[in-house]
């Protein structure tokens, strides 16, 4: 992989994303071509399409790792280094509970996206709460571990109202396409300073090495 890692965080496959048109094998297919150093799979609820898929790219020489986007009572959650399934509409507080019992990560996805599926900011809206001016009133946001500041398909206005939010909690931003589409992937992604050649070590480097969401284009 060279000097650093370049990964897309946040893509979905038809295996177990109803909303996604992109099958495995082309996801892995335009990555390369992307010049993408690795991917994760991040699946609504469902760790399937990320074993599937990552099956494939060993068979395709291509690194793939697995996440799920779990959605909770407060809106979606990229879940890291935990590899299995997890129920649609889990609360926040059990999310971060189960995910840090078993030494994985959870950042906070496209949390002021307003146009798809569930974020934090509607799951604020729905407790009569504004995300940008109330998000120190609800205590469990300080257990999440990270934020997505640059997701590929979020408007940037808001995209900078979530690196906004991850300099007030503290914690550090990643990027992702969130790719349902050929045309999505890699349009955003995470450049790490150091090779990440594992899942173990994806997990590592999110926790503490230096690394910084990138926008590739769009």
């Amino acid at each position: 992989m060279g000097e650093g890692t370049l990964i897309d965080l946040h893509t979905h496959t038809t295996v177990s994303s109803g909303c996604s048109v992109l099958e495995p094998e082309a996801l892995i297919e335009t990555a390369m071509r992307e010049g993408l150093d690795a991917i994760c799979v991040t699946d609504h609820f469902s760790i399937e399409g990320a074993n599937v898929t990552q099956e494939l790219g060993r068979a395709m020489g291509f690194p793939v790792f697995r996440a799920v986007e779990a959605r909770t009572t407060l809106g979606d959650m990229l879940v890291f280094g935990t590899y299995r399934d997890i129920p649609e509409g889990i609360s926040l507080e059990d999310l971060c509970w189960c995910v840090h019992e078993a030494g994985g990560l959870v950042f906070a996805a496209h949390p002021f996206h307003t146009g798809g599926g569930p974020s934090l900011t509607l799951g604020f809206r729905e407790r009569g709460l504004d995300l940008g001016e109330d998000w120190d009133q609800v205590a469990v946001l300080r257990e999440l571990d990270g934020i997505e500041v640059v997701n590929g398909q979020v408007a940037a206005d808001a995209n900078a109202q979530a690196q906004t939010l991850a300099h007030q909690l503290g914690v550090p931003g990643v990027g992702g396409s969130d790719a349902h589409a050929v045309d999505m992937v890699g349009s955003a992604a995470t450049r790490f300073a150091r090779p990440v050649r594992s899942e173990a070590e994806l997990v590592a480097a999110l926790r503490g090495e230096a690394y910084a969401a990138v926008r590739l284009r769009g």
